[in-house]
């Protein structure tokens, strides 16, 4: 009787085995088209042996577990150049729209901009007292101005961007963080009696969305939870609880990760895969240090103009001038970074001549007055009350004084003035018979004196005996030859780690931008390059992984049929036990 009764456990052991394995393979079959979705497979082992008749007899099969069929070493480098590839992704979406905003297919491009400027002060210099002339390049500058500032303003925007991006990554993040949690909390409760697969599904599908945004490292437990750190060591998921990490600092652009109490960790610069890394990379290394060129190439390009062309005169003298460039104190000298010039470095020790003349066009005092400049001492009230005194001892009705901390200088009863031979550049430093006002992409314009007479646009020179001829073009020639002068220009290298350095090169304007627009290209094709190198390696890695744990058709469907066939037999053996038992019954 005992040896009926094994065989009709053993029978009813192998159908509900089968059953699973059927259950299993069915489940398998519905996910085919699920991505997230990682092949399960029935784990047996036979029941221990129990001692009958003298031997030890089998009892039949169980089913161990349900196992999901994953390569954890496949599955991380997955994970690792999936990161890579969204953070090169995200550089390369950004790029395309950098390369847009200095388009140089246009009319309006800055280069042919700015090699149209200096050609129209060739036109100027062939007809000095041209009015067509200096109205063009009048014109043709508050084009170039607003160009450059449409520029600066689209890569501001951009940063801004990039910043508004990171914030939504962030929100992200936490949203993910605090799911994966919940399903820590949910596979842990489950681990002790039923299979948790499917929710690990669940939970590595969403850590695969995590480590698109930011790198990441994942450790599993032996409960089945998962801990999460991300960078610096600092823990986004931990058992049951999570950490948020959130936007700071006084612009707000920098990514904080939240511990407990008032904890707070700077990670921003640790951040090197995934979105996050690629958006941070553009805003801080790349977008910045095109933003830092373009500025430097701008505030030589001012310079260089406003420093030639205060050297000279225009078809009209001056009645009345005021400075563009203020000193944040009078008393502080005007080659000192604490003058607040924006030029300040580019004061030298020398002079500056002025010439006075009366309202019948005739020299006041028989020769130009001269003022020195020392560095290290001179302050704007020293250079004032030198040229008040100087003023005052030849009669002339000229006052010279400051307002809101610009040099301003007013004629009266019809004497007029003018300068030359400024080896101390301190005119232009402060704005006084300049072109140009500002120092950067940002704030470049036109001087306001040349916006309301064109005839202050300096074409001339003030002789050594203190003529001025109308044909001059001395002043207009040596602007116009600029375009080939080379100029040390600041160029900038920024790396989110090891911070902002400054270098620089010798060039001319015109090379130096035309190298900013090339270093454009090379950086954007490098990073297009790499995406497509981390692209084939996830389509690989993809393919192997769904080769492990993806769900094949014609495999299921074959042991759809093992399991139906085991599933036969073993109802088979049940039917043939029953048989047997009905035999032993009837013996009387």
């Amino acid at each position: 009787m005992s040896g009926v009764s094994l065989a009709l456990s053993i029978a009813k052991s192998s159908l509900f085995s089968s059953s699973y394995g059927l259950n299993v393979t069915a489940h398998n079959l519905s996910n085919v088209n699920n991505p997230n979705y990682s092949r399960q497979m029935p784990v047996f082992e036979a029941i221990d042996p129990a001692p009958f008749a003298g031997n030890f007899l089998g009892r039949g099969v169980n089913v161990k577990e349900i196992r999901r069929i994953k390569d954890q070493f496949i599955e991380k480098r997955l994970m690792e150049q999936q990161s890579n590839m969204y953070s090169l992704e995200e550089m390369e979406n950004y790029m395309k729209i950098l390369e847009g905003i200095f388009n140089e297919t246009s009319e309006n491009s800055i280069s042919s901009m700015m090699s149209t400027f200096f050609t129209l002060w060739q036109d100027i210099a062939n007809n000095p007292s041209g009015a067509s002339e200096r109205i063009a390049i009048y014109e043709h500058g508050i084009l170039m101005c607003e160009q450059f500032k449409s520029i600066k303003d689209d890569l501001v925007w951009l940063q801004d961007n990039l910043t508004s991006a990171i914030k939504s990554g962030i929100e992200k993040i936490n949203e993910l963080t605090e799911n994966i949690s919940h399903l820590n909390s949910q596979i842990v409760s489950y681990k002790s009696s039923y299979s948790a697969n499917d929710l690990k599904d669940k939970r590595d599908a969403l850590i695969s969305e995590l480590s698109n945004y930011i790198n990441i490292k994942v450790f599993e437990h032996e409960n089945g939870s998962v801990t999460i750190i991300t960078s610096r060591g600092c823990p986004l998921v931990q058992g049951t609880g999570h950490y948020n990490l959130t936007l700071y600092g006084e612009s707000g652009d920098r990514i904080g990760w939240e511990g407990s109490g008032d904890q707070e960790v700077d990670i921003t610069d640790y951040i090197t895969k995934g979105k996050m890394a690629g958006w941070l990379e553009m805003r801080d290394e790349i977008l910045e240090k095109y933003k830092r060129d373009l500025d430097s190439l701008v505030k030589e390009l001012i310079w260089h103009v406003n420093r030639q062309h205060s050297q000279g005169v225009g078809i009209e003298t001056f009645t009345e001038v005021k400075g563009t460039y203020a000193v944040s104190s009078e008393d502080t000298p005007l080659g000192s970074e604490g003058s607040s010039l924006p030029y300040y470095d580019k004061i030298t020790d020398g002079s500056l001549s002025m010439w006075i003349y009366d309202q019948n066009g005739n020299m006041v005092g028989g020769g130009s007055l001269t003022f020195n400049i020392d560095t290290s001492s001179t302050t704007l009230n020293d250079l004032i009350d030198d040229m008040n005194s100087q003023i005052s001892s030849i009669g002339a009705d000229i006052n010279v004084g400051i307002e809101d901390g610009y040099l301003k200088i007013v004629s009266e009863n019809g004497y007029n003035f003018g300068f030359s031979d400024d080896s101390s550049y301190v005119l232009a430093a402060l704005g006084i018979n300049t072109f140009f006002n500002g120092s950067s992409a940002g704030d470049i314009s036109i001087n306001g004196n040349i916006g309301k007479n064109k005839s202050l646009i300096a074409a001339s020179k003030i002789d050594s005996d203190g003529n001025i001829y109308p044909g001059d073009n001395s002043n207009a020639i040596e602007l116009s030859e600029l375009k080939n002068q080379d100029i040390e220009i600041s160029q900038w290298n920024c790396d989110r780690i090891e911070g902002v350095t400054e270098g620089t090169v010798l060039s001319t304007l015109e090379e130096y931008y035309h190298s900013l627009i090339s270093s454009i290209g090379i950086v954007s094709k490098s990073i297009k390059n790499g995406r497509e190198f981390n692209e084939v390696l996830v389509n690989k890695l993809t393919e192997i992984r769904d080769s492990i744990s993806g769900v094949s058709i014609d495999e299921e469907m074959t042991t759809l049929l093992q399991y139906q066939q085991s599933y036969t037999a073993a109802a088979k053996l049940i039917s043939i036990t029953d048989e047997m038992l009905e035999t032993l019954m009837s013996i009387r």
